[in-house]
C-alpha cells in the first residue's frame, strides 16, 4: 500500500468513533509480544489508545512495538497530537543500536508517527541513565521516554507516574541548543523542497552546489539528503573538507579516500591498491574504478563535498590546494570521468561563496568546473519556517510562544534559524519548570539587549568566514551598516558579483533599488564593532567616521546640555547664563547676544563652549556623566583630534584613544530623551 493510501485509510480511521475513545485497544487488535510485553501495553492503555501493534526483525534482532495514541491532554502538555512510538527492549543490556530500528521505524510510518518523542521499556534497570547519557553525547537526539518492565509490572503505572516522567524528559532538555548539525529529522525543518530538488538532480545525473552563510544548515541539508538516499535506494559519500584528514591529502589521494569510501560504505568486494593512485596512474584508475563499483550498485553515487572552501583555490589553508596544481587536477580528473561515463556518479559542492564554479581561469590554467554547476543558495527562513520551527520545538518543552514573538524573531535575526533557536534557548533559560506557560512578547522585548550581548559570539563566527575568506563582501556589509545605503552604491559597480552573493545569502535584501541588512544583529555588530576600530582605512575614510561620529556627539551634547540649563534657570535666562562661559575676547560676542537660542547653540556654540557650560554648572549634569575627569579629558581627546579640519593623518594609538572616549561618551547617553 502506498502512503496516500494508507493516508486516506488512517484518515478514515481517525475520524472514527474507535479512535475518540481516548484509551484502551482498538477494536479488534490483537497485542503483540510475550505475557510481559501484552501486560506491560495493557497497562499503558488505560492511558493512551493503543491503535497498531506488530513484531519485526532488524539486522538479526526481533521487536516487538506498538503505537500510542495520546488523549487531549497528553497532546496539549506534550505536543503529542500524532501516534508515539512504544518499543519493547527485552534485553538486560540496552545497546544503542536500538535507536537504528527506531529511526527506520519512525520513516517507515512518518505519516502517522511523531518523529521526536518516543516510549522505550527495557528490561535493563540501569535505562534512564543510559539514555541520559545519550541525550548527553547527542543533543539533537529524540525525546525518548524510558520505562522498565519492572516499573510498570510490579506496582502497576499511574497517570501521575506518566506525567512525572513526561515532564522529566520533556521540560528538562533545551532542544533549542542544538550546535552540531542535525542527523537526525527530529528537530529538521524548512528544507523539505530543497531536499527534494537536490535529489531530484541526483536522478538524473545533474551537479549540485549549495551555498550560505555559516551556520544556516547545509550540513543538516546533506545529512537529510543521505536519509533520503537510504529510503529510495540511491547511494552517496560523504566528504566533510574541513577534516584534516581531507584537506591535507594530495588531489590523487583524496580520489583514493573517495573509492575507498564507497567500497566500506556499500560493501563492495574491490581492493583498492595504493600504487594505483600514483599521481601518474590516479586519473585513469579513477575511472575504472567507478565503472567497476556502477556495475556492482547498479546505480550513480553522489560525492557529497561539505565545506569546499577547505580544498579550494584562494581559501585553503594548505598551499598544495591554494596555490599548487591539486584543485585544477582533482577537478579535471572528476570532470573528465563523469564526462565518459555520467551514469556512475555525480557530485554536490556545498561551502559559502560559489567562488569555485564563477572563477574561469585558476592559476592561469582553465578551471574544470567553471559554470558546470547550477547554483543553490540556503535560504534563511521566513515567518512561516520561523513559527513551525520555534513553534513545534518550544511545546515539546512546554512552551507557547505569543504570535508576536514570531515575526520579532523573523524580523530581529533574518530568519537564520541558528541564532533564532540561541536567542530561544536564552529565553528558555529564563523560564521556570513550571510548565506549560506561555512566553510573552514583553519578556522578550524586556530581555533582548541581553540576548544580543550573548549571542556576539554566534554573529561573530557567521561573520568571519566572509571577514576572513570573502573580505570584499564583507567590506560591503560594513560600508552599509556604518556608512548607508548611498555610499554602498557608490561601491557596487566593481563589487556586483559580491553583491549578489550577498543578495543570495539572504543577508542582504533589495527593495525598490534600496539595500538593507535582514539581520538586525548583524546590523548591530558591525555598528558596535567597525565604526572605528579593526577597520582598516584611507585618510579620507577615516576623516568621514571621525567627523561623523562627532558631529553627532556634539549635537547630542548640546541638546542635553540646553534642556538642563533650561529647566534649571528658565527659558529667559538660559541665554545669558550659557553666554557667560563664552571667552570675552570673541569678536562676535556681542552679536551672539541678538541670535535666537537655537541659532546661537547650533551654529555658533564651539564644543568647548558647551563643555565650559557644563563644567560650569556639573551639579546639572553629574547624575549623566558620573566622572568629572573623565568628562574633561575625553572630550580634549575628541576636540583635539579634528583630523578632518586639519587634514593631517591619524596614527593607530590615536584612534584607538578616540574610540574609547566616543564609546564612554555613547553609553552614558545612549538612552537620554534628546
Amino acid at each position: 500500500m502506498d502512503k496516500r493510501a494508507r493516508y486516506y485509510k488512517n484518515k478514515r480511521y481517525f475520524e472514527s468513533d474507535d479512535f475518540k475513545k481516548s484509551t484502551g485497544v482498538k477494536q479488534g487488535l490483537r497485542l503483540c509480544g510475550n505475557e510481559d510485553e501484552i501486560k506491560v501495553a495493557n497497562q499503558l492503555s488505560k492511558f493512551f489508545k493503543i491503535t497498531f501493534s506488530k513484531e519485526g526483525t532488524f539486522k538479526t534482532t526481533s521487536y516487538v512495538f506498538n503505537f500510542l495514541q495520546p488523549g487531549e491532554e497528553f497532546r496539549e502538555y506534550y505536543n503529542l497530537y500524532n501516534e508515539v512510538l512504544l518499543l519493547f527492549s527485552p534485553y538486560t543490556e540496552f545497546e544503542s543500536r536500538t535507536l537504528d530500528f527506531v529511526d527506520k521505524t519512525l520513516e517507515e510510518f512518518d505519516n502517522r508517527l511523531d518523529k521526536v518523542c518516543v516510549f522505550l521499556v527495557s528490561r535493563d534497570g540501569d535505562i534512564e541513565t543510559k539514555i541520559n547519557g545519550l541525550n548527553t553525547a547527542n543533543k539533537d537526539s529524540r525525546i525518548i521516554v524510558p520505562f522498565t518492565y519492572a516499573e510498570i509490572l510490579q506496582n502497576g503505572i499511574s497517570k501521575t507516574d506518566i506525567n512525572t516522567k513526561l515532564r522529566k524528559y520533556f521540560y528538562s532538555r533545551d532542544l533549542f541548543a542544538l550546535e552540531s548539525p542535525l542527523k537526525t529529522e527530529a528537530y529538521f525543518y524548512g528544507r523539505n523542497t530543497l531536499i527534494q530538488k537536490l535529489y531530484d538532480k541526483y536522478l538524473i545525473g545533474e551537479q549540485s552546489g549549495l551555498f550560505g552563510l555559516r551556520k544556516t544548515g547545509k550540513t543538516s541539508v546533506l545529512y537529510a539528503l543521505e536519509r533520503q538516499m537510504v529510503l529510495r535506494s540511491g547511494c552517496s559519500v560523504y566528504i566533510d573538507c574541513q577534516n584534516p584528514g581531507i584537506y591535507m591529502l594530495r588531489w590523487y589521494e583524496l580520489l583514493q579516500f573517495i573509492v575507498t569510501e564507497i567500497c566500506k560504505k556499500y560493501e563492495v568486494n574491490k581492493k583498492v591498491i595504493d600504487d594505483d593512485y600514483s599521481e601518474k596512474k590516479a586519473a585513469l584508475t579513477f575511472e575504472r574504478d567507478m565503472k567497476e563499483i556502477n556495475g556492482v550498485l547498479k546505480t550513480r553515487v553522489m560525492f557529497m563535498f561539505d565545506e569546499i572552501e577547505h580544498i579550494c583555490f584562494q581559501t585553503s589553508d594548505k598551499e598544495h590546494w591554494r596555490n599548487g596544481e591539486d584543485y585544477c587536477m582533482f577537478w579535471q580528473t572528476v570532470r573528465s570521468a563523469f564526462q565518459k561515463q555520467s551514469e556512475c556518479f555525480t557530485f554536490l559542492i556545498a561551502g559559502v561563496n560559489p567562488l569555485c564554479i564563477e572563477t574561469a581561469y585558476v592559476n592561469n590554467v582553465e578551471n574544470p568546473i567553471f559554470s558546470m554547476i547550477s547554483i543553490e543558495y540556503l535560504n534563511l527562513f521566513d515567518l512561516s519556517n520561523v513559527k513551525d520551527m520555534i513553534g513545534h520545538i518550544g511545546k515539546y518543552m512546554g512552551l507557547n510562544f505569543d504570535e508576536e514573538i514570531y515575526t520579532k524573531l523573523t524580523e530581529d535575526y533574518g530568519g537564520h534559524p541558528f541564532l533564532i533557536r540561541h536567542i530561544c534557548s536564552l529565553i528558555n533559560k529564563d523560564i521556570s519548570l513550571d510548565r506549560p506557560c506561555k512566553v510573552s512578547k514583553y519578556e522578550y522585548a524586556t530581555k533582548k539587549k541581553e540576548y544580543d550581548a550573548k549571542i556576539v559570539h554566534y554573529v561573530e563566527m557567521i561573520l568571519g568566514v566572509l571577514k576572513t575568506w570573502y573580505p570584499k563582501e564583507y567590506e560591503l556589509l560594513e560600508i552599509l551598516a556604518v556608512d548607508g545605503v548611498q555610499e554602498l552604491k557608490k561601491n557596487l559597480e566593481y563589487k556586483a558579483k559580491e553583491m549578489q552573493h550577498l543578495l543570495g545569502y539572504g543577508i542582504v535584501k533589495e527593495v525598490n533599488e534600496n539595500f538593507y541588512i535582514t539581520i538586525n544583529a548583524v546590523n548591530l555588530y558591525l555598528e558596535n564593532t567597525h565604526k572605528l576600530q579593526g577597520k582598516k582605512t584611507s585618510k579620507e575614510q577615516a576623516w568621514s567616521e571621525v567627523s561623523k561620529r562627532r558631529n553627532v556627539l556634539e549635537d547630542k551634547l548640546r541638546k542635553i546640555m540646553l534642556l538642563r540649563m533650561t529647566m534649571q534657570y528658565g527659558s529667559k535666562k538660559v541665554k545669558g547664563k550659557l553666554l557667560e562661559v563664552v571667552e570675552s575676547g570673541r569678536k562676535e560676542r556681542e552679536k551672539l547676544q541678538d541670535l535666537e537660542i537655537n541659532d546661537l547653540i547650533e551654529n555658533h556654540f564651539y564644543l568647548l563652549d558647551v563643555k565650559q557650560v557644563i563644567l560650569k554648572n556639573w551639579s546639572l549634569f553629574d547624575a549623566t556623566f558620573i566622572d568629572k575627569v573623565k568628562f574633561e579629558n575625553f572630550l580634549d581627546v575628541i576636540n583635539k583630534y579634528r583630523i578632518d579640519a586639519h587634514a593631517k593623518t591619524i596614527e593607530e594609538s590615536d584612534l584607538l584613544m578616540l574610540t574609547l572616549a566616543f564609546n564612554w561618551f555613547d553609553e552614558r547617553i545612549e538612552d537620554l530623551p534628546v
